[in-house]
């Protein structure tokens, strides 16, 4: 029964009318739903229930949104924001060594991003067409939060940020043990490790290791069916 119906028999209900009506077609049940809309004291029609719950959400941030307005953390010295488009199915995650301080991340940071580019090169990887973030989205101000204690502030993000990219590969530049809990849980990915590119640039013996996990990574793209 559609509405214009169920209005008319609620209005005969009222009216303890049990007599049967004659129906005289389409015709008059059009003039009558126009009576019933036009009405006054009618309620406007509303929208569909799922549109109205739709228009009371606030909208959806985007990542760089979501990172440059977290306030999880206090006292931070600015924010860290992803670059590249991860078309490529590579996510390539940045965990500088934790005991690696501001200004010597500062120092390294030209000669670094330079390795980076060079790194990716080398098993044809473009690296603006990677998606490359850093584990922790905030530079820390000061020593009030240890680098392990930003990590699990910024875990959701990082979550999000694999739930959305859905790389075929990640590969983490730094330490991969912090990152377990998210390893366990994306296992569609494979995940590698090197070396972070400061951590290279200052220890060049460590270099050999690292151009063998690249390999690998490269094998990996090639083959994305495969295991490692």
């Amino acid at each position: 029964m559609d509405d214009s119906r169920r209005d008319i028999a609620s209005i005969l209900r009222r009216r303890g009318g049990r007599s049967v009506l004659p129906w005289r077609g389409e015709d008059e049940r059009s003039y009558l739903a126009g009576l019933l809309r036009d009405a006054p004291g009618r309620s406007p029609e509303r929208a569909p229930r799922g549109e109205a719950a739709d228009a009371a959400l606030p909208p959806v941030k985007s990542i760089p949104e979501e990172i440059a307005s977290c306030t999880r953390c206090q006292a931070t010295g600015g924010k860290k924001l992803p670059f590249g488009g991860g078309g490529n199915g590579v996510m390539i995650m940045l965990n500088p060594p934790a005991m690696m301080g501001r200004a010597e991340r500062a120092a390294y940071r030209k000669e670094s991003a330079e390795l980076l580019r060079k790194m990716c090169a080398a098993i044809d990887l473009d690296v603006e067409q990677c998606y490359v973030t850093g584990t922790v989205k905030c530079e820390p101000a000061g020593a009030s939060l240890s680098p392990g204690a930003m990590l699990a502030q910024c875990e959701h993000i990082l979550d999000r940020e694999i739930a959305e990219t859905d790389p075929r590969v990640i590969l983490v530049m730094g330490d991969m043990l912090p990152l377990k809990r998210l390893k366990d849980r994306h296992t569609s990915a494979r995940w590698f490790a090197v070396e972070h590119p400061v951590a290279l640039i200052k220890n060049p013996d460590l270099k050999m290791r690292a151009w063998n996990t690249l390999k690998l990574v490269r094998q990996a793209i090639a083959d994305p069916d495969g295991r490692a």
